[in-house]
């Protein structure tokens, strides 16, 4: 009997210690807050490999050049030339570039035939005509811009060119060396022209960037843990800057700014504007990359975080134990709220309000001006003043923080990779090579956090296929 009465004690002594919180869930009003767009900016040398464009235009520029298989067309005097010009070229067009000017030659092979009776005079029908062959070398220049329209605007002249082989025509009665530079001189206006419509014919620049201009619209995957996440650019505008070489590459200084958005869900909607903008030129550009991007962290994540490092763990407070049994966190206007189900010396639900800020220091966010809600807090004060007292209320802060660097370091490359997979990488190589990320503010949604991040970086962008 004595050792009922002492059971039944000590039951009794644990059910007057044990306390019973009883507190409601806070009440939110759920609001969605507008998160102000700004402008990002992709500022980068556009590297386009000599190589590529030495091919383009030796597939552009044909192997002929002048084909003239008349003896009745008329010189300068109006009068018959009695001369057939063929011109065809020998090897490929090597290009050297300095700045927006391109200095090519080739190597020519000219035949002449001069008429020396025409067919009108002999029965034959048929007439007269010596041939000569030689070879020569024409070098060119062109100074290469680019119109609002994203038209190529070649101008090409002549500078030199240079007898490859001793000319021996007709016994040496005909000058053939000033008759070819006259007939070059004059038909040289329609040469020019012809190169010039060919490099805007088979160079169109405008289908390349508006395949790049629309495909860019279209989302990127950033993030497949959980919910898939995407990176959707908005456009706004290209500008080109200056046009300078390096060793076997041309580079065109370009900037693309546009706005940046995130998006949820496995298939999300989304708009393309086919329209390419006019391109605005500029004196100078900067060769830096200022990225506006928008991390958001879902409170699932950040309560998987939490559950780690808070459910089940114990605490000896002032000769009381306390255990949490679990731990969510959600939004709630500007503030997180903490919700703990503890047990032990206090069994029911614990909540706490605190206002998420970055430091940057360790790249993580922690709960500032954390506090008991205002209700737990009346409850506490009532029954177990001694928790208010205690560094319970620290201990959890500090477990609170949430480390943002796994979250946002793989951010610029994802967006890379991710241009890189899409048809704009297509014949373009991204290349990040420096990055600098700086989180700067904060939004409390109602279903994540919404993170601002900078990102200042240096980015090379390589044509691979004209």
């Amino acid at each position: 009997m004595p050792r009922k009465i002492a059971l039944l004690f000590l039951l009794g002594s644990s059910l007057l210690t044990c306390k019973k919180i009883d507190t409601p869930r806070p009440p939110c009003d759920a609001q969605e807050i507008a998160i102000p767009q700004d402008t990002s900016f992709l500022s980068t040398p556009l590297v386009i490999p000599m190589q590529l464009i030495e091919d383009k235009l030796n597939q552009a520029i044909g192997q002929k050049i002048i084909e003239d298989n008349d003896f009745e067309n008329p010189n300068r005097e109006g009068k018959k030339d009695k001369l057939k010009l063929k011109i065809t070229r020998l090897g490929n067009i090597q290009v050297v570039w300095k700045d927006n000017v391109a200095r090519y030659q080739a190597p020519l092979l000219v035949l002449i035939q001069r008429q020396i009776v025409s067919k009108n005079v002999l029965p034959t029908s048929k007439s007269l005509a010596l041939k000569t062959e030689f070879s020569l070398r024409l070098a060119f220049e062109t100074t290469v811009d680019i119109g609002e329209d994203w038209q190529l605007q070649p101008s090409t002249k002549l500078v030199a060119f240079e007898w490859l082989s001793p000319v021996k025509a007709f016994g040496g009665l005909i000058d053939v060396k000033k008759m070819v530079e006259r007939r070059l001189n004059r038909q040289l206006p329609q040469i020019l022209d012809n190169v010039d419509s060919t490099i805007r014919a088979k160079v169109r620049l405008e289908r390349v960037v508006t395949r790049v201009w629309k495909n860019l619209q279209k989302p990127m995957i950033i993030n497949r843990k959980g919910h898939l996440v995407w990176l959707k650019i908005n456009p706004i505008q290209f500008e080109l800057g200056t046009i300078t070489t390096e060793p076997g590459n041309l580079l065109v200084q370009c900037r693309l700014s546009a706005t940046t958005e995130t998006i949820l869900g496995d298939h999300p909607d989304f708009t393309v504007d086919s329209i390419l903008p006019p391109l605005i030129k500029r004196q100078t550009l900067p060769n830096a990359t200022y990225l506006y991007v928008l991390s958001q962290i879902p409170y699932t994540d950040i309560n998987a975080v939490i559950a780690e490092k808070l459910k089940g763990k114990g605490f000896d407070i002032s000769g009381h134990r306390l255990n949490i049994k679990s731990a969510e966190i959600w939004g709630c206007g500007p503030n997180l709220v903490l919700h703990l189900r503890v047990g032990g010396a206090v069994r029911g639900d614990l909540y706490f309000e605190g206002t998420p800020q970055y430091k940057a220091e360790n790249q993580q966010i922690s709960i500032e001006n954390f506090e008991f809600e205002v209700r737990t807090e009346e409850a506490l004060v009532a029954s177990a003043e001694w928790l208010l007292h205690s560094k319970f209320k620290e201990d959890i802060q500090s477990a609170l923080s949430i480390q943002l660097a796994e979250h946002i370091v793989k951010i610029p490359e994802a967006i890379m990779q991710g241009i890189e997979r899409g048809r704009a990488g297509k014949k373009m190589d991204f290349t990040i090579e420096t990055w600098d990320l700086r989180p700067q503010k904060i939004w409390v949604g109602s279903k994540d956090l919404a993170v601002l991040i900078i990102v200042n970086a240096k980015v090379r962008v390589e044509l691979e296929r004209i």
